[in-house]
């Protein structure tokens, strides 16, 4: 009887399988890659150049994109009626966290910062490049070409998942450097019946890197600093080569910086940047051979134009939100005589004819020398332009160096 019993469930098996195999023949169904899943993998490093927008429920639309060729083969069930044609159909899986929906895209978790929504190119007649997660989307080729019957199915170019888009949306501000680990964002099925698809997808697509925002610093004051040298005769400066101009005194002044996305441990130094005079290379350029304007650090260095060598490191608060810090240190200005001698009169600098000159003025001075401008005025009777001029107003930049 046992024996007669396990017969029988054979036979039953068997007639199951005939069955299954005749309705594959019969209709259309699911696509499977030969050899397995092909595998897209994109790299993605790229930076939030605005980090203004480095806020929570910030989005970027396609921010980056991925184009990466590779074909595969597969072939798909196909009934025997040669007469019989229908679309090629697909779905794209999404297997991360969702988080939101913002017109029309889905944003699903890559980690505790960023969420991504991707779409993907769907080529053959349709060309269109489709926002993930979707099914039943056809490519507008309705043919047999890749129906396993065919021996030439296996011969068909297969790139779906090749190309893509990826747009990004903050979750939480970072610091930095976002890492992104190799991570699965879409697997690709296809079929040529709708909604009857296989286990195992046509190809998936995976992405790793980084998102960057940028770190710096800028003057809690605005782009300019004014630094009032204070009023010298050009007599102040003779015979004084390399010293501080007569009766000058050092200027002194607290900098007070906003800092975004600098990470804990990291250090910020501010060195300065400008057109060195051409007899000290200490100095600033002012606009005139014979003076110049030394910056020193709040140890008392020299902080020389363009030497990256010389800097001052700057004291760093912690975090007073997600983003932001600040940081602060101490300067010194004062004008210097560069080559002893009277400052030569500017050339082309003529009283415009009036009682006081006060427009007398070196040619050239509406253009800015970064990071110090010198300002002329003219503020007694005297015809000639310079023998009785004085310096006014020295202007210090922060030159975007820190």
């Amino acid at each position: 009887m046992l024996k007669k019993l396990i017969m029988f469930t054979g036979l039953l098996g068997g007639s199951v399988l005939f069955s299954g195999q005749a309705l594959a023949a019969a209709d259309f169904g699911p696509c499977t890659p030969e050899g397995g899943t092909h595998i897209f993998s994109a790299t993605i490093n790229k930076t939030v150049s605005d980090t203004s927008k480095n806020t929570t429920g910030a989005t970027f639309v396609d921010f980056d994109s991925w184009n990466l060729g590779g074909t595969y083969a597969m072939s798909c069930e196909c009934p025997d009626d040669t007469s019989l044609i229908n679309d090629t159909l697909f779905k794209a899986v999404v297997p991360l966290a969702f988080v939101t929906n913002i017109e029309s895209r889905s944003y699903y978790q890559i980690n505790n910062n960023i969420a991504i929504a991707s779409d993907v190119l769907i080529s053959g007649g349709r060309g269109e490049y489709v926002n993930t997660p979707f099914e039943n989307v056809g490519n507008l080729t309705n043919n047999r070409s890749q129906c396993s019957q065919n021996a030439s199915s296996k011969d068909t170019i297969w790139t779906s998942g090749g190309k893509g888009h990826l747009s990004l949306y903050i979750l939480h501000p970072f610091v930095g450097e976002s890492i992104i680990p190799s991570t699965k964002i879409m697997d690709l099925f296809v079929t040529k019946k709708p909604s009857v698809y296989g286990s195992i997808p046509a190809s998936s697509v995976y992405i790793s890197g980084s998102i960057t925002v940028p770190q710096g610093c800028e003057l809690s004051s605005g782009s300019t600093l004014e630094i009032p040298f204070g009023e010298f005769k050009a007599t102040d400066f003779k015979d004084r080569k390399g010293q501080v101009a007569k009766n000058a005194t050092k200027f002194t002044k607290e900098l007070q910086f906003k800092c975004t996305n600098i990470s804990d441990g990291i250090k910020i130094f501010l060195r300065i940047e400008g057109m060195p005079n051409a007899n000290d290379s200490n100095a600033i350029d002012m606009g005139n051979p014979d003076i110049g304007a030394v910056i020193e650090g709040a140890n008392g260095k020299i902080l020389v134009p363009n030497d990256a060598s010389v800097n001052q490191e700057l004291s760093v608060s912690g975090l007073v939100d997600d983003t932001h810090r600040t940081a602060s240190t101490t300067i010194s200005a004062y004008p210097i005589s560069t080559t002893g001698k009277l400052p030569a009169r500017p050339a082309n600098c003529r009283p415009p004819g009036i009682s006081r000159p006060a427009n007398c003025r070196p040619p050239g001075i509406s253009r800015e020398l970064p990071p110090c401008v010198l300002m002329w005025s003219k503020q007694d009777e005297k015809p000639s332009c310079f023998d009785a001029s004085v310096f006014t107003a020295y202007r210090f930049r922060d030159g975007g160096t820190v």
